[in-house]
């Protein structure tokens, strides 16, 4: 479980990160988390890093009022499904996450004792850990490992993954992120034969079938939602037509 943390006081850090790591140690659930109380930084680990499922969120940071609703929005925006937790002694702004759309599961009062912050903690893990990794009608991720990197995306922000010109390293496009990492087209597709969420439509190129909205056949390009857009081969066009006819009527 990959969790993220926007907190700017140290000792509220230290304490939420001890609790994790008993909860991991006790429950049996690795868990890893990053810390920070910065906004920007915060922001770039989002924006950049592979998903988190779990965020805590102080609502005040850095003496600016209800910043963290603005932060969750911007993950919400993100990753529709993220277990957003606000971590606060302002309890009275628990309604106002009508009013910015963020969807929180749980409000933890920063100032209860150690065993009922962890008790509200565990149940924010527990809750996390059986709807989003056991229940994958929820969320399907595209997990990759090459070399012990690893990257975990959910498959419905992936339009395609193309080369970088750099041996080894690859780049997925998404709706609202680009990221490089590393892997083969060769190895991906090897691992992806079973499911088959990937098609070759380009030697430089591997579209994501689920996010297709049509083939440009004047242009040669492969037309996804928001009109992203990547080319494909001539020989290529005929067989894709054929997936996406099929993947029409299931």
């Amino acid at each position: 479980m990959k969790v993220l943390i926007l907190e700017d006081i140290i000792e509220r850090q230290v304490r939420l990160e001890k609790t994790l790591n008993e909860i991991s140690k006790e429950m049996n659930i690795p868990i890893s988390y990053k810390t920070t109380g910065k906004v920007r930084e915060f922001m770039e680990y989002v924006e950049n890093e592979e998903v988190n499922q779990l965020y805590f969120l102080d609502i005040d940071i850095n003496g600016i009022e209800k910043k963290g609703f603005e932060v969750a929005q911007f993950i919400r925006h993100r990753n529709p499904y993220a277990i957003i937790i606000f971590i606060t002694s302002r309890s009275e702004f628990a309604t106002l996450t009508y009013k910015y759309k963020v969807s929180a599961l749980d409000f933890i009062d920063k100032d209860i004792n150690d065993r009922l912050f962890k008790e509200r903690v565990a149940e924010c893990i527990m809750y996390t850990k059986s709807t989003l990794l056991e229940n994958q009608s929820v969320v399907d991720y595209f997990e990759y490992s090459f070399k012990g990197n690893d990257i975990c995306l959910p498959y419905h922000d992936i339009l395609y993954i193309e080369t970088t010109g750099v041996s080894h390293k690859l780049r997925i496009i998404g709706k609202n992120f680009a990221k490089e990492f590393y892997g083969t087209m060769a190895d991906i597709q090897e691992k992806d034969k079973d499911t088959q969420r990937f098609y070759s439509a380009h030697k430089s190129f591997l579209v994501n079938v689920g996010n297709i909205r049509e083939i440009d056949r004047k242009n040669l390009e492969v037309v996804f939602y928001e009109n992203h857009r990547c080319p494909i081969t001539r020989l290529k066009v005929r067989k894709l037509k054929d997936i996406l006819e099929k993947k029409s009527k299931k």
